[in-house]
């Protein structure tokens, strides 16, 4: 049967018809992904991959540059520990927490405010392991997020279990913590949570686990304090190159901001003293430690070029008068404190009202 020039006329219409769909697809799709292509260049990830992941140095001197920061990465690898296992164990050994009720208040004060110090860890770890450039640095970030995710549900866990209501968070630790995820500056947060944040943490951690405050939490202590320890050693580590690459100005400035933050910290460790005394502590001891172990790390971050102001301000306990300022802040037992102190004390609590 031959086609008729109707058949003919119909069969190229559907020829160009199918023709013209192609095309609109085809230009449909090249627009969107055109559009998505513009829009990839000009976002947040514009630049991506960066250039500074790769190795342009001799090989030897860039592992010798980044071997101790994969170290971080591999140590939390090696020492990976589960936190409901550990917590499990723990609590069937000891047969729960015994304190009596008072001492279990006083503790959830501690430990609470240890908890959410944990979660501000984990939302700051987990934007430093998304915005930091060097690669090995953002290794050792990655890993300090599980490592903060388990601390939390950890002392989560804990603070459950010692069966009293959880106290609210203190006004003054919550204003530095808020400062401190507000602020969009790497540097600074790597200052203010691997360095003030973590070394303080650790001081108090080590400081529960040594005191054999509670055997349950002894027994937990010294994993999350072994974390704390890397996570120290990733501000220690990559802190120096990105404070050398600021300008003195940039750098004071974020002194100065560091300073802030570790003054409202202290501020609620100084209000939490009574807790640490009721659970049979001295607060004076602790805060040796603390201020040791601070002091220690400011000295390896030195000073803010041109100036003689560390980047970390702390009170060294070798200085002469680091006692007087003990009894100034903690009188000793049986003494009464001094007028001005009283009313340092007074002004504290009304910042804490107005601030909560």
């Amino acid at each position: 049967m031959g086609w008729t020039p109707t058949d003919r006329l119909g069969k190229t219409n559907q020829v160009v018809g199918s023709g013209i769909r192609q095309v609109w697809f085809l230009t449909r799709g090249i627009a969107r992904a055109g559009g998505l292509a513009v829009g990839a260049r000009v976002g947040r990830f514009r630049g991506w991959p960066p250039r500074d992941v790769l190795i342009d140095e001799p090989l030897a001197l860039a592992e010798e540059r980044t071997n101790r920061l994969r170290g971080i990465y591999h140590k939390c690898a090696q020492n990976l520990w589960d936190g409901p296992t550990v917590f499990r164990e723990a609590v069937a050994r000891h047969g729960g927490i015994q304190l009596p009720r008072e001492q279990r208040l006083a503790l959830a004060h501690i430990i609470s405010t240890l908890m959410w110090g944990e979660l501000a860890a984990w939302i700051v770890s987990a934007e430093l392991a998304e915005r930091l450039e060097d690669p090995d640095a953002r290794m050792a970030a990655s890993s300090q997020v599980f490592d903060e995710a388990r601390h939390f549900y950890t002392l989560r866990d804990y603070l459950a279990l010692l069966h009293v209501p959880t106290p609210p968070l203190d006004p003054y630790f919550a204003a530095a913590v808020r400062a401190l995820l507000e602020d969009r500056d790497l540097t600074l947060k790597l200052l203010a949570m691997q360095i003030l944040a973590e070394g303080s943490a650790q001081s108090i951690f080590a400081f529960l686990c040594d005191a054999r405050v509670e055997p349950v939490l002894s027994d937990i202590l010294p994993f999350i304090e072994r974390d704390e320890a890397r996570h120290v050693g990733l501000g220690i580590l990559h802190l120096p190159d990105r404070l050398a690459r600021l300008s003195p100005r940039e750098c004071s400035r974020i002194a100065d901001r560091i300073c802030g933050i570790g003054d409202l910290l202290g501020i609620s460790q100084v209000r939490a003293i009574e807790h640490y005394r009721t659970l049979g502590l001295d607060p004076r001891e602790l805060f040796r430690k603390a201020d040791g172990l601070l002091t220690s790390l400011a000295r390896k971050l030195g000073n803010v070029p041109g100036t003689r102001q560390p980047y970390l301000r702390t009170d060294d306990p070798a200085h002469p008068d680091y006692e007087k300022k003990l009894d100034f802040v903690f009188p000793r037992e049986g003494t009464e404190p001094v007028p001005m102190a009283k009313l340092l004390t007074r002004v504290v609590e009304f910042g804490a009202r107005a601030l909560a």
